[in-house]
C-alpha cells in the first residue's frame, strides 16, 4: 500500500467504521440525495442549495447556500432496507421429480446508520470553498445453510448433498453469503461568483470504497470462475480513485428561478485485488459517471419548489453492466460479447475464449443498466424558526428481468420514494433538521439460468423496501 493511499484510508476509516453494514441502495446504490434537508425533498439539489453539503449536489451552489462567513452541518440517518428473495432451481431437483424446497430468504442485516457531513467557507464576496463527505453502497447477508443438512457447506457432504441459495452441492465457503461494498467520496471543492446571475463550481472527487463477499466459494464447481483464489471470503479490500466534478447556477427574475447543471465524471478507482476473479476487468469497479439538470422556483416569497433530472451511467462499468448467466440456454452460461454461441465458438464454450470467466474481461457482472431519477421537492418556510419540506422521487430500477440471478446478491429493485422533513431554528447561528423517507416495496420476478419451468418463465423474485429516518445539526457564523 503506497504512503497515498494509506493516508485516504486512515482519513476515511473513522466515517466508514460508523457506517460497517451500510446498505445504500435506492436510485440504483446511490443515495436520492445528500443532507437531511434534500432527502426531505426527495434529492433535490443542483439548482436549490440550503446547507453545508450543496456541493453534493452542484460544487456551483455553495455560492448560493446563504453562506455568511462559515456554515458547517453534520448528522446521520437510521436506515431500514429490508430485502427478500425466492428462487426455485434445477439444483434442487428435476423436471421427472418435485422440488423438494426453494430457496426462500430474508436479509439480515437491516438496521443501519449513514453520517453525513459538509462545511462552506466564505473565503471573500466571490470565492466559496468547502468540503463535503458523502458516500453511497449496498450491502446484503443472506443465510444459505441446505434445510436439514447443516454441515452442508466447504465440500462436507456428510449429511448429503444439497443446494440452497448459492451453496450449490455443499461447496460453498459459508453458511451465509452476501457482498458488501461501501464507497465515499470527499469532495475539496471552490465556488465562483462570475456576476449576479451566474455562479460556476469544481470538485475534486477523491474516492476510497472497501468491498468483501462471502459465501460464493461454489461458483467454481458451476463454472462461472478460473479459480476459487480470490472470488469470495477473502476479507474486506480496499480501492481509491479519483474523478471531477463542475457545476453551473443561474438566477434569472429576479432570482426566483434558479437553473442548475451539475457533471460528475467516473471515478478511477484502483481494482480490488482481493476480488479480482470475481469482478470484470480483474477486479476493476470504478463509481460511474452521472449528470443532473435543475430548477428551483420561488412561488411565493414562503413557498419553493424544485426539480431534478439525474442519469446514472452504470452501464459504463463493466463489473456491473456485463449480463449474468444465460436464461435462455444453461448449457451458455456467459452470453456476452464472443463468450456466447458464435461461428468460432458454435457451443458457446466459456472456457474456448479467454476472459470469459468471472473477473476476465468479458466476465459475467448483475446485468444493469442506466438509470434516470426524476426528484420533484417543495420547501414551505413557516416563519423565522420553522420550514416544513415534502419530495417525491421515482428512479428507473437498474434491474433486468433476465438477470434476477446474480441480483439476489444486490437487490436494488424500489423505485418510488416518499419524503418528508422540517427544520427547527432556535437561534439565528443554529439549525435542526429531520427527514424521513418511505421507498415503497417493488418485486421484480424473473427467468434464471436454473429452471425448471419451459424458457422465459419466471422461477425467481427479489424484493425491496426502505424506511429512513434522520436528523442534523446545522452551525453558521
Amino acid at each position: 500500500m503506497t504512503l497515498l493511499s494509506l493516508r485516504l484510508r486512515n482519513l476515511c476509516i473513522l466515517a466508514l467504521l460508523l457506517t460497517p453494514f451500510t446498505a445504500y441502495a435506492t436510485n440504483g446504490y446511490f443515495l436520492i440525495g445528500y443532507g437531511a434537508k434534500s432527502r426531505s425533498m426527495g434529492g433535490v439539489g443542483v439548482a436549490y442549495a440550503q446547507d453545508g453539503l450543496a456541493a453534493a449536489s452542484n460544487p456551483a451552489g455553495m455560492a448560493d447556500a446563504g453562506v455568511s462567513t462559515l456554515r458547517i452541518d453534520f448528522g446521520g440517518e437510521f436506515f431500514n432496507p429490508p430485502r427478500s428473495i425466492i428462487h426455485s432451481s434445477t439444483e434442487l431437483g428435476t423436471p421427472d421429480s418435485p422440488i423438494p424446497y426453494v430457496t426462500n430468504e430474508k436479509s439480515g442485516s437491516n438496521e443501519f446508520l449513514i453520517p453525513s457531513f459538509g462545511a462552506i467557507y466564505k473565503f471573500n464576496r466571490k470565492l466559496y470553498i468547502g468540503m463535503t463527505v458523502i458516500g453511497n453502497g449496498a450491502n446484503t447477508r443472506f443465510h444459505q445453510t441446505v434445510p436439514g443438512n447443516p454441515t452442508c457447506v466447504n465440500g462436507d457432504t456428510s449429511g448429503g448433498t444439497g443446494s440452497y441459495f448459492y451453496n450449490f452441492n455443499c461447496n460453498a465457503d459459508s453458511t451465509t453469503v452476501g457482498v458488501q461494498l461501501l464507497q465515499m467520496q470527499m469532495l475539496p471543492s471552490a465556488a465562483f461568483v462570475v456576476n449576479k446571475h451566474n455562479m460556476v463550481g469544481a470538485s475534486l472527487a477523491i474516492g476510497v470504497q472497501t468491498f468483501r463477499a462471502y459465501g460464493l466459494g461454489a461458483f467454481q464447481d458451476l463454472g462461472f470462475a478460473s479459480s476459487k483464489e480470490n472470488v469470495s471470503g477473502e476479507g474486506n479490500d480496499w480501492s481509491y480513485g479519483a474523478g471531477v466534478r463542475v457545476g453551473w447556477l443561474g438566477k434569472f427574475f429576479d432570482d426566483r428561478l434558479s437553473l442548475g447543471v451539475n457533471y460528475s465524471s467516473r471515478v478511477y478507482m484502483t481494482k480490488f485485488e482481493k476480488y479480482k476473479n470475481l469482478f470484470a476487468e480483474h477486479g476493476n469497479f470504478d463509481i460511474p459517471e452521472n449528470y443532473t439538470i435543475g430548477l428551483a422556483y420561488k412561488v411565493t416569497p414562503k413557498l419553493t419548489v424544485a426539480a431534478d433530472i439525474e442519469r446514472i451511467k452504470y452501464s459504463d462499468i463493466a463489473s456491473v453492466a456485463h449480463p449474468g448467466p444465460n436464461v435462455n440456454n444453461p448449457g451458455d452460461f456467459n452470453p456476452y460479447g464472443p463468450c456466447g454461441v458464435t461461428p468460432s465458438n458454435p457451443n458457446g464454450d466459456d472456457d474456448a475464449v479467454p476472459g470469459c470467466k468471472l473477473g476476465g474481461d468479458y466476465g459475467m457482472g448483475f446485468g444493469w443498466r442506466d438509470s434516470t431519477a426524476y426528484k420533484i421537492g417543495f420547501n414551505y418556510d413557516y416563519n423565522s424558526t420553522w420550514s416544513f419540506r415534502a419530495g417525491f422521487n421515482h428512479g428507473d430500477a437498474t434491474i433486468q428481468r433476465d438477470q434476477v440471478l446474480f441480483n439476489m446478491l444486490a437487490p436494488a429493485t424500489v423505485e418510488d420514494h416518499l419524503t418528508v422533513g422540517a427544520s427547527y431554528r432556535p437561534s439565528k447561528n443554529i439549525e435542526w433538521s429531520f427527514n424521513a423517507m418511505h421507498a415503497f416495496e417493488n418485486t421484480i420476478s424473473g427467468p434464471t439460468a436454473f429452471s425448471n419451468l419451459p424458457p422465459g418463465v419466471d422461477n425467481a423474485s427479489i424484493s425491496m423496501e426502505i424506511n429512513t429516518f434522520g436528523i442534523s445539526f446545522g452551525y453558521s457564523l
